[in-house]
């Protein structure tokens, strides 16, 4: 059976939409990384499990064109966020704690010249670099990893020094378009933020079930 969709209670609703649509407006407006010399030459590979490592629901991410799709944890549900939110963004999820929100952006293709998915995070970098004077930074380095043939680029960012984290993964679909999963915290329920562990084994439950 598909999950159900839980919708939060109205008196924190609006706080969620601003504290989503603020995050979202970080990724699409560009405040995502400050570059650092020499550190953009600094690459990982890193090796993720092809399955989730947490339960899954079967609320579906799928992207306008079709070309790609992923799958919810259990118990998240997607924000409407009433057209407020860029054009570039085609899904927002949050959790039941309302304390993590999963962005899936879009772009155009032929905006950016990317041959893998390393460049692309690169590529990203610049984009968002363009649009903005930097208030969040990259934490560590970049890195790349394979599930099966599937290929992500990955980075790390934060706006307070890397007390919270924001984890990105760039791919390259089929039909030659770009995308972006972000999983970011949220604080706008007054609980905590899930631990860094736990946030990143959401974080790789997701992309997991990333097909493109």
């Amino acid at each position: 059976n598909r999950s159900m969709t839980i919708f939060p209670p109205k008196n924190i609703f609006k706080n969620i939409v601003f504290g989503v649509l603020i995050c979202a407006a970080f990724f699409t407006n560009g405040c995502l990384i400050v570059r650092e010399t020499g550190r953009d030459a600094e690459v990982e590979n890193i090796e993720l499990s092809p399955k989730p490592e947490i339960p899954m629901s079967e609320e579906l991410v799928r992207s306008r064109e079709g070309d790609m799709i992923a799958f919810l944890p259990q118990g998240w549900f997607f924000v409407d966020t009433e057209n407020k939110a860029p054009s570039e963004i085609f899904a927002i999820a949050v959790n039941p704690d309302y304390t993590l929100s999963a962005v899936f952006t879009s772009f155009k293709k032929g905006e950016q010249n990317a041959e893998n998915a390393l460049a692309l995070a690169r590529e990203s970098l610049s984009r968002h670099e363009r649009k903005t004077a930097g208030a969040v930074k990259q934490i560590g380095k970049f890195s790349t990893t394979k599930i099966g043939l599937k290929e992500f680029g990955l980075y790390e960012t934060s706006t307070t020094g890397g007390a919270l984290k924001t984890r990105t993964a760039v791919f390259i679909s089929s039909l030659g378009n770009y995308y972006e999963f972000a999983l970011v915290p949220l604080n706008v329920s007054g609980k905590a933020i899930p631990p860094e562990s736990e946030f990143n084994k959401i974080f790789r439950s997701i992309l997991a079930t990333i097909q493109f």
